[in-house]
């Protein structure tokens, strides 16, 4: 066996001993696939049960293929079979979908459907040696909210690889009766990784769980300019996920809402804010809540004027956006302060 073929049997079974779900299908595909064929950077993130990034854009953008422990419970969760078509939402550098056709077989069918050109055209330079490919079909989509070219029809399985507020129509208006999603829905800094069945005239909704996933589009994690627009997405997030754990009281919730619409409701020509210094890299949380208070400009006023509780409020804001990504599969697993079996929250960015 070879070297990463050791390591990939390591890790399967040390997810197994945490009790990620792992049939024999999706074990025989991650011993089959070459995780080094889809990308140049180096393994270890994924030894270690992490996020490994596949493409950098010239703008900064990043994307990743999903930490192992993520992609077994996504396959888990697709219920797949032999002949199946299964649709994919965001490319993920080519590896889940190799995955996929691995057990679908050739009777079955892949198609990958992605709005980055930059990242269409990596998928199929990396597909073209990898076997059993011939079942892989990736295809340009002009933006998510349009149909992509030549999709089977219906839709029995579709797995979404980035994170969406909700499925577009294209997609949910294809799904065949008794066919189902698998998708993160939610916003910028948490979502719930849904499955979404078709019955009949209706949806069946079941919440396998919280994850945290980077958009389907590379263009949507390039850097942005701070701006109150990117505060208010923030406070309204952290408002969502502090109600979830029982950490922050309604009160709060409350005010974290309201500044946000006072943010939110800022002329267009006052959204932007100055970058501040030796922060330019930094994702928009990472700033000190009181680092403008001397700076004339609306964001400052507005952050001043809420200090009296927002300075308390604040060091748990970073907490809830900057959460500790579980792990399950890395080799000190039981080692790591906190680290519980089972799925959890999931970076699908470089942290």
């Amino acid at each position: 066996m070879s070297g990463t073929g050791e390591r990939t049997r390591r890790l399967i079974e040390r997810l197994e001993n945490a009790e990620i779900p792992i049939d024999s299908h999706i074990s025989a595909a991650m011993q089959s696939v070459e995780i080094s064929d889809f990308t140049d950077y180096d393994l270890e993130p994924f030894w270690y049960d992490r996020p490994l990034v596949f493409l950098e854009t010239s703008k900064g953008g990043v994307k990743t293929i999903s930490a192992p422990h993520m992609i077994a419970t996504m396959l888990h969760h697709l219920e797949l079979s032999p002949g199946q078509e299964v649709l994919i939402l965001g490319a993920k550098g080519g590896y889940i979908a190799t995955l996929i056709a691995h057990i679908v077989g050739p009777e079955g069918g892949v198609v990958v459907v992605d709005p980055s050109r930059e990242v269409v055209d990596y998928v199929r330079d990396r597909l073209n040696p990898v076997a059993q490919t011939h079942t892989v079909r990736v295809r340009k989509m002009r933006q998510l909210n349009h149909c992509p070219p030549q999709l089977p029809e219906p839709l029995d399985r579709v797995l979404v690889t980035g994170s969406l507020e909700e499925l577009p129509h294209w997609l949910t208006s294809r799904m065949s009766d008794g066919g189902f999603s698998i998708a993160p829905i939610g916003g910028r800094y948490s979502q719930h990784l849904m499955k979404l069945e078709r019955v009949g005239t209706d949806w069946l909704e079941t919440n396998l769980g919280g994850v945290l996933f980077g958009p389907v589009d590379i263009a949507d994690t390039e850097p942005e300019p701070l701006s109150a627009q990117t505060l208010a997405e923030l406070l309204r997030e952290s408002a969502i996920l502090g109600q979830e754990v029982g950490i922050i009281d309604n009160e709060t919730i409350e005010r974290l809402n309201n500044l946000a619409t006072s943010l939110e409701s800022l002329p267009d020509d006052l959204q932007s804010l100055p970058e501040p210094s030796g922060l330019e890299d930094e994702p928009p949380w990472a700033f000190d809540s009181e680092m403008w208070l001397d700076e004339a400009h609306p964001v400052a006023d507005l952050l001043s004027s809420e200090m009296d509780w927002l300075s308390d409020v604040w060091p748990i804001l970073i907490t809830l956006v900057d959460i500790r990504l579980l792990q399950p599969g890395h080799p000190d697993a039981d080692e790591q302060d906190g680290q519980v079996g089972g799925f959890g929250r999931h970076g699908d960015l470089v942290p």
